[in-house]
């Protein structure tokens, strides 16, 4: 009887201790989205799923506040999550298990191979750095993705002019879901204006500002980018969840470039 008692309050335990630490637990906020994501893609060609699929751009599931969520009924990282939608979104594209799995080296490679290249973009482009970084680090905001056609700033997105965000509940992790809010009283500001531009100048898609720097992306698929990375204290962010730092090098003093996976 005793062994039953701990047994229960145990089970309990840990139920209760499961719905603190994953409060989407149940509510099939993945199934929702993976389910969104499918019907989106249904007449979109693979080049428009990898372009907003690229990291923070407006079909990346990856939580951005947390490392471990409740998916698919277990846990997975933050950046496991969106590999997992990639192979079920390449075989809807009738691409092999094989040559799914090549994309993200391939992708690597490339950040690798033409390192030399970016950092010279950034030596030419130095004062121009320098001024977004002065932009973005006296602003409030922390996500900037500027594509062909479509921006977003932290939780607002812009295309053909017209603002809108995700319908997002208090309890998923999630920064898309199946729902939007179109009936937005905002625009983005001359400053806001002026970073999309900057990047877009120099041709960086995404910023993302951290509790110690800013990274700039050049490219990204899944959970894998390659780019800058400015630095307060002149380091290289090796802790950020949202970016496994495989390879970096300094360039200039609080710049790097960097390669993430």
């Amino acid at each position: 009887m005793k062994r039953l008692l701990a047994l229960y309050f145990l089970s309990a335990f840990l139920v209760l201790n499961y719905a603190q630490e994953y409060p989407e637990k149940g509510k099939n906020y993945d199934v929702q989205i993976y389910d969104y994501l499918l019907t989106l893609t249904n007449e979109a060609p693979l080049d428009t799923f990898l372009t907003y699929s690229k990291p923070f751009s407006k079909w990346d599931i990856r939580p951005l506040y947390r490392d471990k969520i409740w998916v698919f009924d277990t846990i997975y990282t933050a950046g496991e999550i969106p590999n997992f939608i990639w192979g079920a979104i390449a075989a809807k594209y009738n691409i092999t298990l094989k040559a799914g799995k090549d994309f993200p080296n391939l992708f690597l490679k490339k950040g690798i191979d033409k390192r030399s290249d970016n950092i010279n973009i950034l030596k030419d482009n130095l004062s121009k750095f320098e001024e977004i970084t002065e932009k973005i680090q006296s602003g409030d905001n922390h996500f900037f993705v500027n594509q062909k056609s479509m921006q977003r700033i932290d939780e607002i997105y812009r295309e053909d002019n017209r603002y809108w965000k995700y319908m997002i509940p208090s309890d998923s992790p999630f920064p898309i879901s199946d729902g939007t809010i179109t009936t937005i009283d905002i625009t983005f500001s001359e400053s806001q204006n002026q970073i999309l531009d900057l990047l877009k100048e120099l041709n960086i898609y995404c910023a993302v500002k951290t509790t110690k720097g800013i990274f700039y992306l050049i490219d990204g698929f899944t959970d894998n980018s390659y780019g800058f990375y400015f630095s307060r204290e002149g380091k290289m962010e090796n802790d950020n969840f949202l970016f496994h730092i495989l390879a970096s090098e300094k360039i200039v003093p609080k710049y790097f470039y960097y390669v993430a996976n």
